[in-house]
């Protein structure tokens, strides 16, 4: 059994369509749990009528991605978790070849990475999985390449939630206080940070090329502004080194902390001040969490996983 989990804000023609295809999957084990954060479009009752087979769980407030993907995960009773954006869909093969190399795979494969493509443009890449850059942020592999004839399964750092599956078992290991999915990232970059998390464990992560995903590219960050996403991914890229990183990665990537910082005023404010060290607080106090569960030191696993050029594109 997988449970498919979908968080659901304001999106109700992407959520249909994203439901209408996981109707038409050719492997049909699995449940949708839909944590909808508060919309007010009509998508609770447009669930309700149109969609009786998913479990819809109504959020008072938006409650944000990683929040909404733990009360998912709550009540959740697949061994295999999957998570979607609300803004896909997948080919009805998707999730029979996402299964087939769980199952086949090593004990401890805890993550699979369904190949993303752009919506708009299906003959692009949008994400084949996540690269661990050097300055210890995340970039989407692949990003707006051509989609190539001769994909491969291969080793990954990590999945994008956008389109991914985990292995229960791993995500209890190396759940924290704040959550499978740290509930202080609101949405974006939970992603890489539980994925490193993860591989700190001791866990591996592949790319199933078979897995087809289409995306809206940001279609739900849209409606919050220009600005919103660059300054959710630059305070969380600090709540996950701080977390995740080694002393010499931190050392390494002041510069670009500092650039950080300068950005988020600039867009931000003052009022961007304290949300930054927030995220410093936050970083520094699961650090010895996640030293606890780790079965990697950070600099073994920096050196196997950091690449890239250091430009973020998520």
């Amino acid at each position: 059994m997988v449970s498919i989990l979908i968080v659901s804000w304001n999106g109700r023609s992407d959520l249909e369509q994203c439901l209408y295809s996981l109707r038409n999957q050719t492997d049909r084990g699995f449940e949708i749990i839909v944590i909808d954060n508060h919309s007010s479009d009509g998508t609770q009752n447009f669930l309700l009528e149109e969609f009786p087979e998913v479990l819809l769980v109504e959020m008072s407030e938006n409650l944000g991605f990683a929040e909404g993907c733990n009360r998912a995960l709550s009540i959740a009773s697949g061994d295999w978790i999957a998570t979607l954006n609300q803004d896909t869909t997948v080919e009805p093969e998707w999730l029979a070849e996402l299964k087939l190399h769980a199952i086949s795979g090593d004990p401890l494969l805890g993550m699979l990475q369904s190949r993303i493509l752009f919506m708009e443009r299906p003959d692009k890449y949008n994400s084949t999985g996540i690269i661990l850059t050097p300055n210890a942020g995340g970039t989407d592999r692949d990003f707006n390449e051509p989609v190539r004839d001769n994909d491969q399964v291969g080793d990954i750092f990590c999945p994008t939630a956008g389109a991914a599956l985990y292995r229960r078992k791993m995500l209890d290991q190396v759940c924290l206080k704040t959550g499978y999915f740290d509930r202080t990232f609101f949405m974006y970059w939970e992603d890489l940070d539980l994925g490193w998390r993860c591989r700190l464990a001791g866990w591996s992560a592949i790319y199933v090329p078979t897995a087809t995903v289409y995306h809206r590219y940001q279609g739900s960050s849209r409606s919050r502004g220009v600005r919103f996403a660059e300054l959710q991914c630059r305070k969380n890229r600090l709540r996950s080194l701080l977390k995740n990183g080694s002393f010499y990665l931190l050392l390494t990537t002041l510069n670009q902390t500092i650039r950080d910082f300068l950005i988020g005023l600039k867009y931000g404010g003052l009022v961007a001040i304290p949300n930054l060290f927030t995220a410093i607080y936050d970083g520094l106090r699961q650090r010895r969490d996640v030293t606890a569960l780790a079965s990697l030191t950070r600099r073994e696993l920096e050196k196997e996983w950091v690449s890239g050029t250091g430009e973020d594109a998520r």
